[in-house]
This record gives structure tokens, C-alpha cells and sequence, in this order.
């Protein structure tokens, strides 16, 4: 486990440094104590290979081998096809190669173990488990819909079985999300699904107990919009389960609003005791104390709000957070670089006012309001 766990926390940060400019808000160096429940809002897909390296050389982990963290994720990481299912926007061709591409076998070994919903599954799951089903009954219809329009799309048959879009073509389709409402009557299915989502929750709750740490993305998935929250039910259940002694908050934020690579601003600590109560509410004002403020989350709160950003009103923003003890960019706390990011990142925007909507919503959402 040794030098694949080195291998990969040193190929995220030759990753995250190489695709953005990531800065780091906290201690260049720490201990992360034994049953550490590390918890860190969900922004982006790219957050694992930007907050793991800060933790990985931070921690000092490949010295201190013994205080390695391990990771809860995505069930689906470990179902075959994951590359050619996951990623949106590849050709058909992409897809085909990397069906047969799995990681399941490795992810143990980099200590990443699954987390499971008991009440959804991808649709290539139900497909897998009846194989000789007739499709129509083994998801919804209008995913059977989609599967046939895929064939004519392709010149491929017309499928009639679930082991018919078993195959690269369909691998997109095959990641899409089905729930128990959806397709209720197939209660062995949903049965087994419930018993490997509590076997999934042991592990992890035997992992910490035995004093290890443990990095959570409390709220499922990469936010939709820009808010922070809402976390997924289970937390609560973890911590008195598990009773870590410590949470490490964790909380990126990405400002794609300047020339050249996205700056990515991660706050890393530090560690508090766990909530005696009310978990789910204590951790999500605590991810949004956590969470930096950013130039662009400012512009783009005050061209969606109607108004136009200035310096002075980025000077407020800045000395609230401070007295709020919210971590900001480095960058806005010296007066002529604040001005500078601002006109950079209002020149910006105009080009790419597709990202106005999220970061103004982070920005509100950090601020509780």
C-alpha cells in the first residue's frame, strides 16, 4: 500500500498544481490525530485532487504512515465502466475504449472505500443484477427511451434485454441515477442494495473506532448552484457511531474570474471537537465559517445583485468576514492587489458570465444569507 498511497498523493498535487493555482490557508504543517473526521464541502469534482496533497504533505504522510487517512466515496468509483460512464461529454468512441477500465481492485489499497445509498443506484447496477430482463422492466421508461434512441442514434440493435447496453456505447446512460420510487417492484434488488449500504457504513465507522481518519464530503455530491449544504442525512448517525475525537474542516473555494488557471483557496483547519448535538446543523455553519472569501465571489454577488463591484464595497466585504473570522484570499488583504484582482476579475466576467450564478451563491451562502 505504501508507494501506490505516495504515488497517487503525489500525482493529485502534480495534477491540481498544474491545472490551478491552488493556495493554502492554515498550517504549513500538522498531526492529524488519530480518529480525525476530516469534513469538507463538496465544490467541484477536482476537490480530491486538491485537498488530498494539502493533507497528504501537510500531514506528513509519508512519514507518519501510521496516521494515513482514508477516504468515504462514491460507490460508483468501483463499478466497471466508471471512466467511460462518469465523465459527461465524451465521444462515443472514448467511451467504447474505456468501458472495460475499472479501479475497483486498487482503491483499497489507497484506503478509498465506498459509501452507499441504500435507495438509489446507477441504472447499469439494476441492468447487472438481471442481465436476461427484459429492459422495460428493469428501469423507467423513459431511460428505456433513451437506451433505443442511443441504438438508432449508432446503427446498433435495437435493445430488448438489460445485457444489451451493457457496452461502451450506452456508458453514460448507464451512470444515470435510478431510485427505489422509480422502480419499486424490484425489492430483492433494493433489499441487497440496503444491506451493502449498512455493510458500507460499518466499515467506515470500524475505520475511525480503530483510530483512523477519515475524509467525508458531508453533502454528497459537488453542489449544483454554489450553496453550501444541504448535508445528506447519515452524519450524525457517523459521529455517534464512530465518536471521532476530532473534525478538521475542509473548504475549497474556486475563483475562475482571472487570466490564466482557476486560483483554488482551501482553508485546512483547524481541528474542533465534534458536536455534542444537532450534528447536521453544527457542521454546515461550520463548512461555512470555513469557507474563503474570494474576489469573484464578490463580483459576481454584486452584478447578479445589480450593482456594480468597487473597491470600497470589496474592502467591506473583506474586513466582514474578518470580523466574522472567515479565512479570505491573501490577495484581498493588501490594498493595491485587491484593486488590481478587482478590475482583473470584472473584465473577466463579461467573458464568462456562466459563472456568475455559483459564486454569487457561495458568497451568500458563506454568509448565511
Amino acid at each position: 500500500m505504501g508507494p501506490l498511497y505516495d504515488a497517487v498523493g503525489v500525482g493529485m498535487w502534480a495534477y491540481s498544481n498544474a491545472a490551478f493555482k491552488v493556495v493554502a490557508l492554515g498550517p504549513r504543517r500538522f498531526r492529524l490525530e488519530p480518529r480525525t473526521l476530516i469534513v469538507s464541502t463538496h465544490r467541484r469534482e477536482t476537490d480530491v485532487p486538491v485537498i488530498a496533497p494539502l493533507l497528504y504533505f501537510g500531514g506528513q504522510l509519508w512519514r507518519y504512515r501510521d496516521e494515513r487517512m482514508s477516504f468515504a466515496a462514491r460507490d460508483d468509483m468501483f463499478l466497471p465502466g466508471f471512466f467511460a460512464g462518469f465523465p459527461p461529454n465524451l465521444s462515443a468512441r472514448a467511451r467504447r475504449l474505456l468501458f472495460p477500465i475499472g479501479v475497483r481492485r486498487f482503491l483499497p489499497r489507497v484506503q478509498v472505500y465506498p459509501i452507499s445509498s441504500a435507495s438509489v443506484a446507477r441504472a447499469g447496477e439494476l441492468l447487472r443484477s438481471r442481465p436476461d430482463s427484459v429492459l422495460e422492466d428493469m428501469v423507467p421508461g423513459t431511460l428505456t427511451e433513451a437506451f433505443r434512441s442511443r441504438a438508432r442514434d449508432h446503427s446498433l440493435p435495437l435493445p430488448q434485454r438489460s445485457g444489451d447496453v451493457l457496452r461502451g456505447e450506452y456508458a453514460d446512460l448507464l451512470w444515470l441515477p435510478v431510485t427505489r420510487e422509480e422502480m419499486p417492484e424490484l425489492d430483492g434488488f433494493w433489499g441487497a442494495r440496503a444491506a451493502t449500504a449498512a455493510a458500507d457504513f460499518r466499515g467506515l465507522v470500524g475505520l475511525v473506532r480503530a483510530g483512523g481518519s477519515l475524509l467525508v464530503f458531508p453533502e454528497g455530491r459537488p453542489s449544483p448552484d454554489g450553496e453550501i449544504g444541504p448535508l445528506r442525512r447519515g452524519l450524525a448517525a457517523l459521529v455517534r457511531r464512530a465518536r471521532p475525537s476530532w473534525f478538521l474542516p475542509v473548504a475549497p473555494a474556486y475563483d475562475p474570474l482571472r487570466r490564466g488557471r482557476t486560483r483554488v483557496v482551501v482553508t485546512v483547519g483547524p481541528r474542533v471537537e465534534p458536536p455534542a448535538e444537532d450534528v447536521e446543523a453544527a457542521t454546515l455553519e461550520l463548512l461555512r465559517l470555513a469557507t474563503p472569501l474570494t474576489c469573484g465571489q464578490y463580483v459576481a454577488h454584486e452584478l447578479l445583485s445589480g450593482r456594480d463591484p468597487d473597491a470600497e464595497g470589496l474592502e467591506h466585504a473583506v474586513d466582514d468576514a474578518r470580523s466574522e473570522q472567515r479565512p479570505v484570499d491573501p490577495e484581498l488583504l493588501d490594498p493595491t492587489q485587491r484593486r488590481i484582482r478587482l478590475v482583473e476579475a470584472m473584465a473577466v466576467a463579461e467573458r464568462r458570465p456562466g459563472e456568475l450564478p455559483a459564486l454569487a451563491r457561495e458568497y451568500a451562502s458563506a454568509r448565511g444569507t
